[in-house]
């Protein structure tokens, strides 16, 4: 939704048409955009602009709104039959150069500022025949209005499509709404974008919720459908119920993840599968080294676990399973296996199958082998352009057109690691300098190698020191299934499998900094 400048602007002080236009144009653009009704200039003359909207990324445009039915017959506007003695393209561009010129007189980055003007036409369905010297883009039909992100774009792109800072947007908002108090700074954005995200992942997880009343569940949906977050409603509600449930994922940061997601208690168990199943009653014990690799987890633990797996006498209710993609058929069959013959049986398992970097032999469940099968459509945790860059080139979940903007998606060019560090501790400075939180921060690598070296470069660490005020780095293998308010995709080299991508990308929240070479950046259409 688009935001009003002031938030609490009186609607109902402006006439029907206004109101109606403002109501559509708050209810039909993204959150990127201010929206100031009724702004009064005073030059040498007085001017009353109907609309203003603000958008840092597009600029400025200017509309006036018409009630009437309106008819444009030989380069003239005609209402009711009648030629307007003040036509509205006249008006419409006295008013937007009266606005370029108030805020031009500011200086600094609004010194050479430009104004896209247009007319809004609600009652006017649509436009017949030749426009003569105005162009299509400045006219706003009823059909233009109902959906208008759209139309507006285009009216900015016809005239300016002008980039704005963070000053230049408070300059404006000072000149023009003096009294309003918005704040336009990174962190509250941060936490805006999130709200909003997490109101609409719970709208769309409440859909599914009570799918747990069948025996054996798979939710497909893409990175940031609200998967682990139906998940963890699925434990909570079987908790609730008197159940003993386990929910289980693959990796470490994930599983702390879930567990600051739900009450502690010993008939809920949550953990990463393989570290939790050495645990389970009944196994015998198998020392975990403390270098403990990759290798040693998925050959020597999985050995011992199934060469004793008969041995486990736990048994539970409920068992859950997050990120389902990274199981291999077998562990699923080994966690069927602790349900209690005389309890629910229940198996919910959720998963993305174009996060499946493992290659486990993961195969999503069917509807004729007994699951009840359901699909997560809309990304709920990524803001809209990071949501639309990986709809467009990753094959990602569609993004709601009513979800916020955030802080958007940015590249710096980096050929090479010393670059790479380079830009990447400059994008850590910046951090610093707008007092932003550190923990909300995480750069993400696709190599080991480029990981431990900003780490041992920036002073990063792992996922876990966090809490220590230190920025996480980590490969982003380690953190499927986590999310952060910015995320620093890093890398220094072009060829990273479309898998990697899709999952770091998306982590990030409210905003994407790619640090990668020019190739990489094309692939992603970000040059």
């Amino acid at each position: 939704m688009g935001r009003l400048v002031p938030e609490d602007f009186p609607l109902d002080a402006l006439d029907d048409t206004e109101r109606r236009v403002v109501e559509l144009l708050r209810d039909g653009l993204t959150d990127g955009w201010l929206i100031l009704p009724d702004v009064a200039l005073q030059t040498h003359r007085d001017h009353q602009l109907d609309v203003v909207l603000v958008h840092e990324g597009w600029g400025i445009v200017d509309l006036e709104v018409k009630g009437h039915r309106m008819q444009l017959r030989d380069g003239g506007w005609y209402a009711e039959g009648s030629r307007l003695p003040t036509q509205p393209t006249d008006q419409a561009r006295a008013n937007a150069y009266a606005l370029r010129s108030r805020l031009r007189a500011l200086g600094g980055d609004l010194a050479h500022v430009e104004v896209a003007y247009g007319i809004a036409l609600p009652n006017t369905a649509g436009i017949d025949g030749d426009l003569g010297g105005i162009d299509r883009r400045q006219v706003l039909t009823a059909a233009d209005l109902e959906d208008p992100q759209d139309a507006v774009e285009a009216l900015a792109a016809w005239r300016c499509h002008q980039a704005l800072t963070d000053e230049a947007v408070t300059s404006i908002l000072d000149a023009l709404r003096p009294d309003a108090d918005l704040t336009w700074d990174p962190d509250a954005r941060a936490r805006e974008a999130r709200r909003r995200l997490d109101e609409l992942c719970a709208m769309q997880v409440a859909a599914l919720e009570t799918l747990d009343a069948n025996r054996r569940v798979f939710v497909t949906g893409r990175a940031g459908t609200g998967k682990t977050r139906l998940a963890t409603r699925w434990a909570q509600r079987a908790w609730r119920d008197g159940q003993r449930v386990l929910l289980a994922c693959y990796n470490d940061p994930l599983a702390a993840d879930l567990r600051g997601r739900i009450p502690h208690d010993e008939d809920l168990v949550i953990g990463a599968f393989l570290r939790t199943a050495l645990e389970l009653e009944g196994m015998p014990p198998l020392p975990v080294p403390d270098d403990a690799d990759h290798e040693w987890w998925n050959v020597t633990a999985v050995s011992h676990l199934v060469r004793h797996w008969h041995e486990v006498t736990a048994r539970f209710d409920t068992v859950i399973v997050d990120e389902g993609q990274d199981f291999h058929p077998a562990w699923l069959a080994m966690l069927e296996h602790l349900l209690d013959p005389d309890g629910p049986r229940r198996l919910l398992v959720v998963a993305d199958d174009a996060q499946d970097i493992y290659t486990r032999g993961f195969r999503p469940p069917e509807p004729d082998d007994g699951w009840t099968v359901a699909e997560l459509v809309t990304n709920c945790r990524n803001v809209h352009p990071i949501a639309d860059l990986l709809r467009k080139r990753l094959q990602g979940a569609r993004a709601p057109r009513i979800g916020p903007e955030g802080l958007g998606v940015e590249w710096v060019r980096a050929e090479d690691l010393t670059s790479v560090t380079r830009v990447v501790g400059d994008a850590l400075v910046e951090v610093e300098a707008d007092e932003r939180d550190r923990t909300g921060v995480v750069v993400a690598t696709v190599t080991s190698a480029v990981r431990n070296h900003l780490r041992a470069h920036l002073s990063l660490g792992r996922w876990e020191d966090r809490a220590d005020g230190v920025v996480a780095c980590e490969n982003v293998h380690r953190i499927k299934g986590l999310e952060a308010d910015t995320v620093v995709l890093a890398t220094d080299t072009a060829e990273v499998p479309d898998a990697l991508l899709y999952i770091g990308i998306s982590r990030a929240v409210s905003q994407l900094l790619v640090v990668a070479p020019e190739a990489l950046a094309s692939r992603l259409g970000l040059t």
